[in-house]
């Protein structure tokens, strides 16, 4: 007896050992909380998806057999696990761009409408036959009405994609261009896979093609953390230290090097009163501004550790304490009044002009500590 779809189920049963392992790899060190849960919650239904599908291809080999009502609700199990893999992906985007197009409960309620609504519809199906039944041979056929369930895949995948690049074609550096397209190319996969299965059913090339993405997915995230900060996607300190170790030794009166340190005000009290949760989110809000000053004044952002940042810029026509009040405006004008969060967002900054040639960085880094502290100091006396 020839088994068609045995090699399908073999190849699958791999798929889901691996993604298995990214899984168990998967920590805080490659994303934020926030992040890092979207992307165990997309390998959770991917996983799903390999069980159900895996069960599917033995019933088509003649190796599993199931009365017509589990038969069903095992493909209802394999769809919504896809249209659940495809909302968590946008869920993961949100957080990793700083999307915030759900930022407003409404809003984040309402774009889980139709996930909702089509894994609602994949239960009625096991019983009605609205998206897909099981004929008399027993096999899984679509319906016509299927078109809903690929709408709602392809509209949480389409709106990361179109945003990814975007930000790719605003990105300044080539690192954040190559990790913004990484994302658009996420729904190649799915796209392609879809039009290729209808010819080689036998293959699973969705399985394939999203393991793929997974992974390449995982090593990117786990190369960026040797000199991105997860939590925030700035600089981290290791190449905040290379980049002023390539920029001092060229600083000059005519070129001279601004560094600016800067520390959130408060901010042991934000983690003890409002969790660690709301802690992130603060430092993501100013990470946000920092990286819009960047653009503005050509300059290289840093997180410095902990609530510090740093900013190095060479513009030798601008004034740094002009630079740290625009800083404070946009701090402010960024934050909306917000019932969960009570509290005003503030920084302490500090800065020094390197106007000659140094070898190392932490002199300049000292300096510009220094006068951190003074206005830490004195932002403490006026906040009793």
């Amino acid at each position: 007896m020839t088994y068609h779809y045995l090699p399908y189920a073999i190849t699958e049963a791999f798929c889901a050992i691996f993604a298995a392992t990214v899984w168990f790899r998967l920590n805080n060190n490659v994303g934020s909380e926030h992040e890092v849960r979207q992307l165990r919650n997309m390998i959770y239904s991917y996983l799903v998806m390999l069980a159900t599908d895996i069960v599917w291809a033995l019933m088509e080999d003649g190796l599993v057999h199931l009365p017509n009502p589990l038969n069903a609700a095992v493909n209802a199990a394999t769809v919504s696990a896809i249209s659940c893999g495809c909302y968590f992906w946008f869920k993961f985007i949100e957080d990793r761009l700083h999307f915030r197009f759900a930022s407003k409960r409404w809003l984040n309620t309402l774009l889980k409408v139709p996930l909702l609504t089509v894994c609602s519809l994949d239960i009625a199906s096991i019983f009605t036959g609205w998206l897909f039944y099981i004929d008399a041979a027993g096999h899984y056929q679509s319906t016509p009405f299927f078109f809903i369930h690929t709408t709602v895949n392809y509209f949480y995948l389409l709106i990361p994609t179109l945003y990814s690049i975007y930000r790719a074609r605003r990105a300044h550096s080539k690192q954040d261009r190559a990790e913004y397209f990484t994302y658009a190319l996420y729904m190649i996969a799915p796209l392609i896979s879809g039009i290729l299965e209808s010819v080689f059913p036998t293959v699973p090339l969705l399985a394939l093609n999203i393991f793929m993405m997974i992974l390449i997915l995982f090593l990117m995230l786990q190369n960026m953390q040797v000199y991105n900060d997860a939590l925030t996607g700035l600089n981290n300190r290791r190449r905040l230290n290379r980049y002023l170790e390539s920029c001092l030794p060229k600083a000059s009166p005519d070129h001279p090097i601004l560094l600016f340190i800067m520390d959130i005000n408060s901010f042991k009290a934000i983690n003890d009163v409002y969790g660690h949760l709301e802690g992130d989110r603060a430092l993501r809000v100013f990470s946000g501004v920092l990286k819009s000053a960047a653009v503005r004044y050509y300059a290289f952002a840093a997180r410095y550790g902990g609530d510090e940042f740093c900013m190095v810029t060479e513009a030798a026509e601008l004034s740094p304490d002009e630079i740290a009040a625009e800083l404070q405006r946009s701090l402010a004008a960024a934050q909306r009044p917000d019932e969960s969060r009570p509290y005003t967002l503030t920084v302490s900054i500090g800065y020094t002009v390197c106007d000659s040639a140094e070898s190392e960085p932490d002199p300049i880094l000292a300096r510009a500590d220094a006068l951190l502290y003074e206005n830490k100091k004195a932002w403490h006396a006026s906040h009793p």
